[in-house]
C-alpha cells in the first residue's frame, strides 16, 4: 500500500516524536518524509496523491515533474 502526501506528514511528525524515545537513528527517516511530502505539495501534488509511485516512476523525488493542472 502506498502512502499519501498526508500520511507522509503524518508519519514525520510522529518519527520526529519517536526520536525523544528512540534516538537521533530515527532522524533520517523522519527528514526524508517530510522533504518528500513537502516537495510534492510545493510541485502543485495534492494531499492524497500517492508518493510511492512517483518515487518508483523518477527515482528521486526531485525528479519529479510538477503536477499539471486538469
Amino acid at each position: 500500500m502506498s502512502t499519501t502526501v498526508l500520511e507522509g506528514l503524518q508519519n514525520a511528525e510522529v518519527n520526529i516524536e519517536n526520536v525523544k524515545k528512540i534516538g537521533l537513528v530515527i532522524l533520517p527517516l523522519a527528514q526524508d518524509q517530510l522533504h518528500h511530502a513537502v516537495t510534492l505539495l510545493e510541485k502543485g501534488y495534492s494531499i492524497n496523491d500517492e508518493i510511492e509511485p512517483l518515487l518508483e516512476k523518477y527515482s528521486r523525488i526531485e525528479n519529479v515533474p510538477d503536477k499539471e493542472s486538469p
